[in-house]
């Protein structure tokens, strides 16, 4: 029972955009020769703007030379020596002869639509060429990301455990009463002699579900706070031999991230490889939930499938089941399973056999099924659809997620195990990794909020200009140092694990402390120019105005030392003994052309050191500029 496919589809056109047949169209025009209506051929443009084939141009003009030459189009008198080769155009028209005709377009936009209006199933998580588990974010985005569906709250609801054990055909009658939630009767479950469709599935003892797959259509159901899109999952066999341990730790990782309402399918009673697959998933759970920032195990139901010891079934013989397995449970060898089977958010419903016409069957009909089979199935699946609402998709604060904001948190995490190539041979290897890779996040998070507040407090402009960038590189460069000592205090796991870690962490700082020590040093020079000026002809009447020329003078010169550019130099020495010093005096102007000339002729000697590879020298290394001005 369940999806054959192992590889993700691929993603599908969003059908309410505009039609991309239509914006085809469009193009097509856009790139077509008005003389010979075919797209455009060694393209040129002529003085009025307008474009045309060379040849069709050449053409056109060679008839009616005498009159002069005009644009074909508007008539505009033109230059015939001037048919400029338009590259852009042409490009252009290379690149739209290779989209797909129209047809092909066409054929794709009513597959989607159709898709999204009946519904089908689409694999979200498949299997690669490396046989490594992958998401499909055209799918994801398919699904979550869609109309009505992106900024509601949304539920799904998926089904864990064994494989063969009938998953896929329980989804499929969830999918029954969902396209009918109006139905107060059983006429919900269909004809007597009707197949079961929708999720693929068939009997026999091979799997045929790989990977997480969804039901594209959302069905809306009442919420707490209005509607709410839920959706059904189906997920490949836990105990799946054929599938590596690392990617059944990766599968339960994803199943957690993509669910709010777990169904942990058992047959016949709750075994020890059940326990041990529960503490595995709930750990796995928690890992994922501390690291994406969700709310780790919501709901949980244990629907134990073919019960029959004694012959009663349903929700109340299912919650004394589930109170004499916990009663017998060892607290010190499954701690998580019994913390989950404690909680109040767990229950458990034992289902009958199905009957024997239904198991070596092949269409799953409702005739087919033994009478008690068939009326629990039936409030089993009423039950789920009338809570469904209440099982919200929510982060570890509580707040109910979006269909977009699930869909993000889903991609980062797959962002994650793309990014970095992590092989999870254990649980215990994904907490420590994942653990490490929140610390990693935390602590840049701290260096952006150390560099906004940097930021902040060199923003005005004359606490700005006490801080060349020289003296902020050394700020961050000490931060970063603070940071890769706290990094290597707390990651966990082995040494080259750890060693990795530290060098990613300092290779991100850096990156994020060259970024903005550029932006920063061009602010730097920006409010150098501007406070020079503006003090030069006594905006700002420093001291009566007398120094004004000076002020400018250094500011500039200084400024020119940290850019190390010889223009600077001079407009810095210029500021103190030329044009400014005609407003701010002569007091100004000797201060001015003194400084100016000292920190120009400094800048020329830091310039030839760094040429040669020494480190810049900084003009506010001992004092700050105005400091020294104003002393």
């Amino acid at each position: 029972m369940g999806n054959e496919s192992t590889k993700p589809p691929s993603s599908f056109a969003d059908p309410t955009k505009r039609s991309a047949g239509g914006m085809f169209q469009d193009l097509k025009e856009d790139i077509t020769c008005s003389i010979c209506l075919e797209p455009f051929e060694d393209p040129v443009s002529i003085d009025c703007g307008h474009n045309f084939c060379r040849g069709c141009l050449s053409a056109h003009w060679s008839g009616s030379p005498h009159y002069g030459y005009r644009c074909p189009e508007c008539r505009h008198p033109c230059s015939r020596e001037r048919m400029i080769p338009d590259t852009r155009l042409r490009s252009l028209v290379e690149k739209i002869g290779q989209i797909p005709v129209q047809e092909e377009v066409d054929k794709e936009l009513e597959k989607a639509a159709t898709l999204l209006k009946s519904g089908e199933a689409v694999q979200l998580v498949g299997v690669d060429e490396n046989g490594d588990l992958c998401l499909n974010e055209g799918a994801l985005s398919l699904c979550l990301e869609q109309r009505r569906v992106k900024d509601a709250p949304v539920c799904l609801i998926s089904i864990l455990g064994e494989q063969r054990r009938g998953k896929s055909f329980l989804l499929n009658f969830l999918l029954r009463r969902l396209r009918n939630l109006g139905a107060e009767d059983e006429s919900w479950m269909g004809q007597e002699g009707e197949p079961l469709t929708g999720f693929e599935w068939q009997p026999g003892p091979t799997s045929t579900t790989k990977g997480v797959w969804m039901w594209s259509q959302p069905f809306w159901v009442p919420g707490e706070n209005g509607m709410v899109a839920m959706f059904l999952m189906d997920t490949e066999g836990s105990m799946d031999l054929e599938r590596r341990r690392e990617n059944s730790v990766k599968l339960s990782a994803f199943s957690m991230l993509l669910s709010s309402c777990q169904i942990f399918n058992l047959a016949t009673m709750m075994k020890d490889t059940d326990l041990e697959y529960l503490e595995m998933f709930m750990y796995v759970a928690e890992t994922v939930g501390h690291a994406c920032r969700l709310k780790a195990i919501q709901h949980l139901d244990i629907l134990v499938r073919d019960w029959f010891f004694p012959p009663v079934f349903g929700l109340q013989e299912g919650k004394k089941y589930l109170q004499d397995i916990i009663q017998k449970l060892d607290p010190n060898r499954h701690p998580r399973a019994l913390g989950a089977l404690k909680s109040i958010s767990t229950r458990c419903y034992l289902m009958p056999f199905p009957g024997r016409n239904l198991v070596v069957g092949t269409e799953g009909t409702l005739a087919d099924m033994d009478e008690d089979f068939r009326d629990c199935l039936k409030d089993y699946v009423n039950d789920i659809a009338k809570s469904a609402g209440k099982h919200v998709k929510r982060d570890q604060e509580g707040t109910a997620l979006t269909g977009t904001q699930l869909a993000a948190r889903v991609k980062n995490f797959s962002d994650l195990m793309r990014q970095y190539q992590f092989g999870f041979s254990s649980v215990t290897q994904m907490a420590v990794t994942l653990y490490n890779l929140d610390k990693l996040e935390a602590l840049r998070r701290e260096f952006a909020e150390f560099i906004r507040n940097q930021d902040e407090l060199c923003r005005p402009m004359f606490a700005g200009l006490k801080v060349t960038p020289s003296s902020m590189t050394r700020r961050l460069l000490e931060k970063q140092r603070e940071l890769a000592r706290q990094c290597e205090e707390s990651l966990r796991g082995n040494e080259p694990g750890r060693t990795d870690s530290i060098l990613l962490l300092e290779s991100r700082l850096q990156g994020d402390a060259r970024g903005f020590v550029e932006r920063y040093s061009q602010r730097y020079k920006s409010h150098a120019l501007k406070a020079g000026v503006a003090v030069g002809v006594g905006a700002v009447g420093l001291a009566g105005g007398v120094i004004g020329a000076g002020v400018a003078a250094a500011l500039l010169a200084a400024e020119a030392i940290a850019f190390g550019t010889t223009a600077t130099f001079a407009i810095g020495t210029a500021a103190g003994a030329g044009t400014l010093a005609l407003v701010g005096g002569g007091v100004g102007a000797g201060v001015g052309c003194s400084i100016g000339e000292r920190r120009a002729r400094e800048a020329e000697h830091v310039s030839e050191d760094e040429a040669e590879g020494e480190e810049e020298t900084d003009p506010s290394d001992e004092r700050c500029l105005l400091d020294e001005l104003a002393s």
